[in-house]
């Protein structure tokens, strides 16, 4: 099944058309669909596809001249090319020679340039000399590993710079192309289950819209030897060196030390080097650090753990290990179902950022949230305060502050004037203010926020306007 990337197809497909060579980079973390996209893109095309390993250089070539033999002659042959640059040369040829557009990838382009450290320059030379010249001709290179993408690839100091002709960012599905995966599930369990995958399009597809949320997360997530409830840590495994300090990180995180120092504490990891490792666990998307929106002077900031799968795992597997590794998931069920609803709750607060991003009908640069302490009083003994959502308009002094609550009990007048407070943290502020609720609203909070101009808005009004 294959869902949305409706304008990344049109970028390819219009570059292909355009009678001159193109080379675009395709990047993006891990399982978010490169080699799918490409794989639908090229379904029709004649395609070169070499599928880059971690073996070393001699395994890649032999893999790259399989795969050009392959589409050259219509069969699989043990023959190897003497070099790269020779391979890169029999493409030329065959591009020539046919009336057809020609699309040559290499599929996790890193690995190759790990296994020969010169590939770059080849691959370059290939491009000057030959491939500049034929115009029904495309090369894509792919990539999970982002900050190698950016600088290796489309940077300055990389031989392949001012080669490229565009590039794409693949990024995970939205909530609107990931509900086609699991259309028949009610709406706010999807909610759960799209914070949980991420929107990444190989994780929606291994979920069931015939099985409950309680099915679905016991079944697909919480059950030993299945590939997601493997994923965080294979991945681990497979990307970094040490994968031990990086799974005490992520540990220490998802167990509320979200501050360097409570991190570097709770690890026992110099500070130092724990910087070099969290900015690794940034790059590969499965940490961020957030600083309060709309604070003056310099703030520290705060890590979370960003990868939705991630984040489910680690809040869960670890400190439920040994009753999960014994089958014994029914006597924990209770304790996770419950703690499900502050852990959608989050999720909730993701998506309604993610909404007024796109929907507010000011012109927005930038949604996150604000925390601190209570600015209006100059007590450094001051109760901490939160604003969920915090979003900067283009305009100067447009602001949008918003509440979310992710509860079944009616919301009430409190959130209302608590949001009033709030707002006067920023007085010099033009002001859109929303509160967002899973239920509905009580009526004195419906009467209390027309006479203040609080937009209401309940998740099903969200989700289906």
């Amino acid at each position: 099944m294959f869902v949305g990337r409706e304008e990344e197809l049109a970028f390819l497909n219009e570059r292909l058309k355009s009678n001159r060579f193109e080379m675009i980079p395709i990047y993006g973390r891990r399982r978010v669909g490169k080699t799918r996209l490409i794989e639908e893109f090229t379904c029709d095309k004649k395609t070169i596809f070499f599928t880059a390993d971690l073996l070393g250089e001699s395994s890649n070539l032999a893999n790259l001249s399989k795969a050009v033999t392959a589409e050259i002659t219509n069969k699989i042959s043990d023959f190897t090319f003497s070099s790269f640059q020779e391979a890169f040369e029999e493409i030329a040829d065959y591009a020539k020679k046919v009336d057809e557009d020609v699309v040559f990838v290499i599929d996790e382009y890193p690995y190759l340039a790990g296994a020969n450290k010169g590939i770059s320059s080849i691959l370059q030379r290939a491009m000057d000399k030959l491939y500049l010249h034929i115009p029904n001709l495309m090369v894509i290179l792919t990539g999970s590993q982002t900050s190698f993408m950016e600088q290796q690839v489309m940077g300055y100091q990389s031989p392949l710079y001012g080669r490229r002709t565009g590039q794409i960012k693949l990024l995970p599905l939205t909530f609107n192309e990931a509900r086609k995966f699991l259309p028949k599930m009610e709406i706010e369990s999807f909610l759960t289950i799209y914070g949980i995958t991420g929107g990444i399009p190989l994780y929606l597809s291994m979920m069931d819209d015939e099985l409950s949320l309680e099915e679905n997360i016991k079944q697909k997530l919480l059950a030993k030897h299945t590939l997601l409830y493997e994923e965080p840590r294979n991945l681990l495994f497979q990307e970094l060196r040490t994968p031990d300090r990086y799974n005490a990180i992520l540990m220490a995180i998802a167990g509320g030390k979200n501050r360097l120092h409570e991190i570097a504490d709770r690890t026992g990891i110099d500070s130092g080097l724990l910087v070099s490792y969290i900015k690794t666990l940034i790059e590969l998307g499965v940490v961020e650090k957030r600083t309060p929106l709309l604070s003056s002077g310099k703030k520290k900031g705060i890590y979370y753990i960003k990868d939705g799968l991630f984040h489910f795992w680690y809040r869960y597997v670890p400190h439920y290990a040994s009753f999960l590794e014994s089958g014994r998931l029914n006597h924990i069920w209770p304790r996770v179902k419950e703690d499900l609803v502050q852990f959608t709750a989050l999720i909730f607060e993701d998506f309604c950022r993610d909404w007024i991003f796109f929907r507010s009908p000011l012109l927005l640069q930038e949604v996150g949230s604000w925390w601190g302490n209570n600015p209006l009083i100059k007590n450094t003994k001051a109760i901490a305060e939160e604003i969920d959502v915090v979003g900067v308009g283009l305009a100067k002094n447009e602001i949008v502050l918003g509440e979310c609550k992710w509860r079944s009990e009616i919301t009430d007048i409190r959130v209302g004037e608590k949001l009033m407070e709030r707002s006067q943290f920023f007085p010099h502020c033009d002001q859109d203010l929303y509160i967002f609720s899973k239920s509905d609203f009580s009526e004195s909070l419906k009467s209390y926020a027309k006479e203040n101009d609080i937009h209401l808005l309940t998740f099903e009004e969200m989700v289906g306007g």
